[in-house]
């Protein structure tokens, strides 16, 4: 296992150089290649055929007791301007604050667990803006301010955030009833009837088992934060797409190393795993409807990968607030919130109050 590279100790940078002018390339999305952004030649990123093997969860936590990992920034050395400064702790990838030449930071900023493989962005960044644009031009109550700042760049960057993902095997006993929903009929007040659904309990009990494959769970504040206002397909990362662990990928782009621990992460996955398995306890129990009086549950062959995933963002701020914007960086899904016009929303107002009273008046006559 890679262990962390000492407190304080410059780590060295990776970059790859363009073949025709010299200037450094980045990776571009929804291909095999890393691009020049001044002369457009390219290099392919060599095939790997690697096998993506998940990892024994219980042995690597026996391997990180105590061991402690460091979380402070990283200092690098920019191998095109020669200009020395920090990566935050929480990223080993960017850009050269002086030069913005793309830099990726050997040693994983100081953590214990490596990734091992990633889902590449798809979506490239011009897609992301005229996305980010189409959804402004959408929203009728945002300031102007913000659709002249849409027309720009919006300030789109692309982010690597860390996953964990689980696998386990499960083993479930439960007990509980089955509800049975049957129709009588009730006799009423002046000779009325009427029809009221009822229901008959059995007890039950039973076992149930499932296996569980790649339970997502994101190691990082960032895509917390993003999550809370999320939607389904955003947040949903086809892991069918991984492909093995490889610094081109990341040339360009920021990414973030996990702040969320291993066995921490587990913690989150397995709330999500036990929601499942009572989704397949009252499946099991059948019936018109279900009661779950106990589970309990076994988890065995659990293991587990480190993974990056792509997503665009745009952090934007109004009247001192910050509001976000993100595209998926694999599907295209969009999210954000936006600030709203206190006038739009006074005008709005308006507009509907001389319609009510148009309204009423048109009835009076």
């Amino acid at each position: 296992m890679d262990t962390a590279a000492p407190q304080n100790q410059q780590s060295t940078v990776k970059t790859f150089p363009c073949t025709s002018c010299g200037a450094k390339l980045s990776f571009a999305p929804g291909t095999q290649r890393l691009k020049c952004e001044f002369c457009g030649a390219g290099n392919d990123i060599p095939k790997d055929e690697s096998v993506i093997e998940e990892q024994d969860f219980e042995s690597f936590l026996k391997e990180l007791v105590d061991r402690q990992e460091t979380f402070e920034s990283v200092a690098v050395k920019c191998g095109s301007c020669g200009a020395e400064q920090d990566m935050a702790a929480n990223t080993f990838a960017g850009k050269c604050a002086f030069c913005a030449t793309p830099i990726v930071a050997k040693g994983y900023a100081q953590r214990h667990i490596k990734p091992k493989s990633l889902i590449a962005f798809q979506i490239a960044k011009p897609a992301a803006q005229e996305a980010f644009r189409k959804w402004i031009n959408g929203l009728w109550l945002a300031p102007n301010e913000l659709k002249d700042y849409a027309r720009g760049d919006g300030g789109i960057h692309g982010v690597y955030l860390p996953y964990w993902t689980y696998d386990c095997d499960t083993y479930s006993e439960y007990s509980g009833q089955r509800g049975r929903d049957y129709t009588v009929t009730v006799q009423g007040s002046n000779n009325t009837t009427r029809q009221e659904t009822r229901t008959e309990w059995t007890p039950v009990s039973g076992e149930v088992t499932n296996r569980f494959d790649d339970v997502m769970v994101p190691a990082s504040p960032t895509m917390k934060r993003l999550s809370f206002f999320g939607n389904g397909r955003f947040e949903h990362f086809d892991t069918q797409a991984l492909v093995p662990y490889a610094d081109e990928f990341i040339s360009g782009f920021t990414a973030e190393a996990y702040q969320v621990g291993l066995a921490e992460g587990y913690k989150a996955a397995k709330s999500i795993i036990d929601g499942r398995i009572l989704v397949s306890v009252r499946r099991d129990i059948g019936g018109d409807r279900q009661q779950v009086h106990g589970v309990r549950t076994q988890y065995s062959n659990i293991t587990f990968k480190h993974v990056l995933v792509p997503v665009w963002i745009s952090a934007y701020r109004y009247r001192d607030k910050v509001y976000r914007f993100m595209i998926n960086g694999q599907n295209g899904a969009v999210q954000g919130e936006s600030p709203k016009s206190a006038w739009k929303i006074f005008f709005l107002v308006l507009a509907v109050l001389v319609v009510i009273g148009v309204l009423a008046m048109l009835g009076e006559g």
